[in-house]
């Protein structure tokens, strides 16, 4: 059974450690770009994990075009997170910085607090500071440079990525992974850069492809990626790699494959290459991992919601022959239903959280994440009844069919 489907038991215990003893190691752009996104120990810790992998690390083409093109936007997303903290302390200090009106604070708590809030306020611009002025002096981009010098794999010229990009459309019509979550991006676009962009995931695939038949050697992803065509995901909980990939590269390659989450890494790294990465770091690699699919799963709810709303309101119409389809309906009850499932998902996150905070008296956090758990419960509830509106639909089209 095993020798008939290897992918799905290719996290067999013994199989793993031959594979971390003999692979090759790739990094995904994010792993990269989340650099920008951790504290300095954080950082300096999976330095020493990559420097550590020496002849073993090896990164596409594609990955550094990705990190190149898009380092200067992470960075001043990273400065307005540090301006977004600080408009927000210095409104809770203006909240009650004004004497002789309620809300009262004693004044030896009221010092107390302002001298706190000063010294967090002067750490934060000093942060902040620091990344604006990593978009024109880059430390994390030098180090970078040093550590992967000779460790980077060629470009394919201009005739291959065109070839690419007609199979890579070809399998994203049949949602063969990986890439497919993308075919959203600048479709139709004949621009090179914008190609890469569209096509991105499924060029990095073929250079780690052609890395392993070249080199023989079998091959670890570590990603921050949370998309659904490198993960296999069932309710909401990751699996494991998607079984189609694993599937794939051995059918090519004849090597094994294996993907890692950059926590996942660090974790199992600590075991397996014998690295002393603290339980501190790779819990701040988790948070921000977590985060970001949180965040990336709230903006995917909140544009179907506004699609949805739109098409309600008249600024996105159907076609007039649509509405008298009751696959038109069928369609749009699929889609408020995985809204619905993502919105489930969400909630049972943030419930969590609530239960965490609770539990070391974080009342803030308790507060804040209530807040967004009522919300959250409010857009499932509106949801929930649009679903059943047009499954009543659904269901008179059928009735009169049938008549």
């Amino acid at each position: 059974m095993k020798s008939l489907f290897p992918s799905h038991f290719a996290s067999d215990a013994q199989k793993l450690e031959k594979l971390w003893g003999e692979c090759i190691f790739v990094f995904d752009t994010n792993v990269l770009t989340g650099l920008y996104k951790y504290s300095d120990e954080t950082r300096d810790a999976l330095y020493r994990v990559i420097e550590s992998l020496g002849e073993r690390l090896w990164i596409p083409y594609q990955v550094i075009f990705e990190y190149l093109d898009n380092r200067a936007k992470i960075v001043h997303d990273q400065s307005k997170l540090y301006d977004s903290a600080i408009t927000k302390l210095e409104g809770l200090k203006s909240e009650i910085d004004i004497p002789n009106r309620a809300p009262f604070v004693a004044k030896d708590i009221y010092e107390e607090f302002c001298l706190s809030t000063e010294r967090v306020l002067a750490d934060l611009k000093s942060r902040r500071d620091l990344h604006v002025s990593r978009i024109t002096n880059d430390d994390v981009k030098a180090h970078l440079a040093d550590l992967l010098d000779g460790k980077v794999g060629p470009a394919y010229p201009e005739e291959v990525l065109v070839a690419l990009s007609a199979e890579g459309e070809l399998r994203y019509s049949q949602k063969i992974p990986p890439g497919f979550e993308d075919r959203d991006k600048h479709k139709g676009s004949l621009l090179l850069k914008e190609v890469n962009k569209r096509y991105g995931d499924f060029i990095f695939w073929r250079q780690i492809l052609d890395k392993s038949k070249d080199s023989g050697k079998s091959v670890i992803l570590v990603t921050g990626e949370n998309k659904e065509d490198w993960w296999s995901v069932c309710a909401g909980k990751t699996i494991g790699p998607l079984p189609e990939l694993m599937e794939e590269f051995l059918s090519v390659t004849g090597n094994d494959f294996y993907i890692y989450s950059t926590h996942s890494f660090l974790q199992f790294a600590n075991d397996y290459l014998q690295q002393n990465t603290s339980l501190a770091a790779v819990d701040e690699v988790r948070d921000t991992f977590v985060n970001e699919k949180e965040n990336c799963d709230r903006e995917a709810v909140e544009e179907e919601s506004f699609l949805d709303e739109a098409s309600e309101k008249g600024s996105v119409v159907a076609p007039l022959a649509a509405r008298f389809d009751v696959g038109y309906y069928q369609q749009i009850g699929l889609t408020i239903q995985s809204q619905i499932d993502k919105l489930e998902s969400m909630i049972q996150n943030v419930r969590q959280k609530i239960v965490e905070a609770e539990m070391v008296s974080s009342i803030t956090v308790v507060n804040i994440q209530k807040a967004h758990l009522s919300h959250l419960v409010q857009r499932r509830k509106v949801l929930k009844v649009r679903h059943r509106r047009c499954s009543r639909k659904v269901s008179q089209m059928l009735d009169d069919e049938v008549l």
